[in-house]
């Protein structure tokens, strides 16, 4: 009998954390804060540039990031999409980074460049960079401060796909390296592609193989068959909109309109929701 209640306790207690729930609080953009009951990741929260074009972080909530203050304390990853400034500035992660020794920043090489040409203490926050070095839909998986973390290269969002162009030919607003995430988080898996569009970017979705919890469309690629993409090779059960202009006209088309009711929106800087 002791060996049974054994069993059907722990049977009740994978069944307990399997239903965990996550807390999703917005920064700005595409930043968000992901938090489970003992995980934490931020993902594109220093956003400094283009603000008469997208909301960015509030100096208020930019001091509180930089300095690992409530809730954005005991972070485990950062994660940055691309060089961009509207998602990455290097002066506020250095900041960060100095504050916040315990946590690891994952980026593309890109980005690690410009880290170590601009900030004074690159030498000190070095060992806490993490920047694999990935080809076009090339996938990586690996373990980072206890997250395994799922990265892909994806084509960041432009008006042609790039599959049979030679790098040469590339404009250098294509040659940003955006860098796409996968994770899991309170038994929760979340995908976050930056500003890699999903239509151009099919190669690097049918790799990730992988039913997802939660999934984003951006301004650049918010149209119906992006969200198809997101339901039929991920089979997405929650997909937010994000990166929204100013004074987000997007959400005056009738297309989004039609959109609108299955997609989750955040409107407040800080705003948080449960999933």
């Amino acid at each position: 009998m002791k060996k049974i209640l054994i069993i059907l306790g722990l049977a009740l207690l994978s069944l307990t954390s399997s239903k965990e729930n996550i807390q999703i609080t917005y920064v700005a953009n595409c930043g968000f804060l992901y938090e489970s009951s003992s995980q934490k990741v931020l993902i594109d929260p220093f956003g400094t540039r283009f603000g008469n074009l997208f909301n960015l972080p509030s100096s208020e909530t930019m001091t509180k990031i930089e300095n690992g203050t409530t809730p954005f304390d005991q972070i485990n990853l950062v994660l940055i999409t691309h060089i961009h400034g509207d998602h990455f500035d290097p002066f506020p992660a250095e900041k960060f980074l100095l504050q916040n020794t315990h946590t690891q920043l994952v980026c593309p090489p890109q980005v690690r460049q410009q880290m170590k040409d601009s900030c004074q203490n690159f030498v000190q926050i070095e060992a806490q960079i993490l920047s694999p070095q990935l080809s076009m839909s090339e996938i990586k998986t690996i373990p980072v401060n206890g997250i395994q973390l799922t990265i892909v290269r994806m084509q960041h969002g432009t008006n042609r796909s790039l599959q049979e162009v030679d790098y040469k030919d590339y404009t250098d607003y294509e040659k940003t390296e955006d860098y796409g995430y996968l994770f899991e988080l309170g038994n929760k898996v979340i995908f976050h592609q930056g500003d890699g569009c999903l239509k151009i970017n099919q190669e690097a979705l049918d790799k990730l193989n992988q039913k997802v919890d939660v999934a984003f469309l951006s301004y650049f690629d918010w149209d119906t068959s992006s969200f198809n993409l997101l339901k039929d090779k991920l089979q997405a059960q929650n997909i937010i909109f994000m990166h929204g202009t100013k004074p987000a006209k997007e959400r005056e088309k009738e297309e989004f309109k039609v959109m609108e009711p299955k997609l989750i929106l955040f409107n407040q800087e800080l705003e948080n929701k449960t999933f």
